[in-house]
């Protein structure tokens, strides 16, 4: 009797042990933890369907998509009692993101119809209206074959800068060559209306509104380029959000963006070597172990490491300095009110510029995948505007990046380097 008693006490214990690893580890991910999350996984010892849902949840963040979608079915089949509707909701939401970053957007179209279906009372009224507005792009866009890359050869690209201090990159639609800002920040493509009927794209049916820094919202169309050519790869069915000519104006018109190349387009490339004046992007990527990024959705998320601290970071080769968000803030308060006093900070995009309350920090000590880099005049904004500024700690910019001599982003094996000569 006392072998049984103790029998048992063992499996609850155990039963108890997984429960709460499986909590901890949706709480890392929620929180966007993503770094914290896939080193846990590892050791977290979890039941079969909870292994497989933080699996299928992994494998889409390292856009392993057919592992994720074949995860994700898989559980959405089964019939499990402790499977809610909110971890359905993130399974599917997962499942969405899959289906867009493979191009499939009657796919993408479909999940967003199931969501708004079943699980649209989960949503708050922001998030409902976000997800709506997003299947105005996944319906426009949904008899569109997939967007596909042609490598011809390694391309080896030069690049130029423009008086924002932007990469810009040689691109040509229709025999018709001009130069488009080079933006890793950038979740969509982007044209000008002007340019979009100068380069003879195709339309696309339907308006969605587009989120701006200040928190206001664009009117935008779509178009797709049949074909694109940069360097030597051929893109074929690439998708572009069409903004008017005025939202990508700046300083009474002063400086004007046509263009901007995004991750859909960066990320087809596999393996992308940038520095100061070119792009240079293999034939064959690299696989290596280094594993220090992930995809939240369609944002690229970096582990930044600062003292003994890991950081989830977004980045993006289109701002030209880093930028901290309210999370930073709140982690290193004490440090940051004793040095420093609080004043207004500038931050624009398309849609204008807006003034917000921040401090402007010195030596900040940043060190990716080994590769260290100290930053001056650092903005941090202590409120939340954009979604991004909600889970993570900033946004690496080009103040970091100038500091190397190349940046290899690799999207076949998740990983980003820095490196100097």
């Amino acid at each position: 009797m006392r072998i049984i008693i103790v029998s048992l006490l063992v499996l609850l214990s155990f039963k108890t042990m997984t429960q709460n690893n499986f909590k901890n580890l949706n709480d890392l991910y929620e929180k966007k933890e993503f770094f914290k999350f896939s080193r846990d996984i590892k050791t977290s010892g979890l039941g079969s369907w909870q292994n497989d849902y933080v699996h299928a949840l992994f494998y889409n963040l390292v856009s392993n998509t057919a592992g994720s979608d074949s995860l994700i079915d898989l559980l959405m089949k089964m019939e499990i009692q402790d499977l809610n509707d909110s971890l359905k909701l993130t399974l599917l939401e997962a499942s969405l993101h899959n289906a867009v970053n493979s191009y499939d957007y009657k796919k993408a179209d479909n999940i967003t119809n199931e969501i708004l279906d079943k699980y649209a009372s989960i949503y708050d009224s922001t998030e409902l209206a976000e997800t709506k507005n997003s299947q105005l792009i996944w319906q426009a866009a949904s008899l569109l074959s997939p967007q596909t890359c042609e490598f011809k050869s390694n391309s080896e690209i030069k690049t130029s800068r423009d008086m924002a201090g932007l990469m810009n990159i040689p691109v040509t639609m229709n025999k018709i060559s001009t130069d488009f800002i080079f933006d890793t920040g950038a979740n969509f493509s982007v044209v000008t209306k002007s340019y979009a009927e100068k380069l003879k794209m195709i339309f696309l049916k339907g308006k969605i509104k587009v989120g701006s820094v200040t928190g206001g919202k664009v009117d935008s169309e779509l178009a797709y380029a049949e074909e694109m050519l940069i360097g030597n790869m051929i893109f074929k069915n690439v998708l572009f959000l069409v903004l008017p000519d005025e939202s990508l104006s700046f300083a009474g018109g002063l400086y004007t963006i046509d263009g901007i190349i995004g991750l859909p387009v960066i990320r087809e490339m596999k393996e992308v070597h940038i520095m100061d004046n070119a792009v240079y992007v293999p034939k064959i990527a690299e696989k290596k172990e280094i594993n220090n990024l992930v995809m939240d959705g369609f944002i690229p998320v970096i582990n930044v490491v600062t003292g003994n601290d890991t950081l989830p970071f977004t980045f993006d080769t289109g701002a030209r300095s880093t930028l901290l968000y309210k999370l930073y803030f709140e982690k290193f308060k004490a440090d940051v009110t004793a040095k420093y006093k609080q004043e207004e900070i500038e931050v624009g995009g398309a849609g204008g510029t807006k003034k917000v309350k921040g401090y402007k920090l010195n030596n900040i000590s940043l060190n990716i995948a080994g590769s260290t880099a100290i930053l001056d005049e650092v903005s941090l904004i202590k409120e939340i505007m954009l979604d991004n500024s909600k889970y993570f700690y900033g946004n690496l910019g080009q103040d970091y990046m100038k500091q190397f001599d190349v940046m290899i982003l690799n999207f076949e094996s998740m990983y980003a380097e820095f490196k100097r000569k």
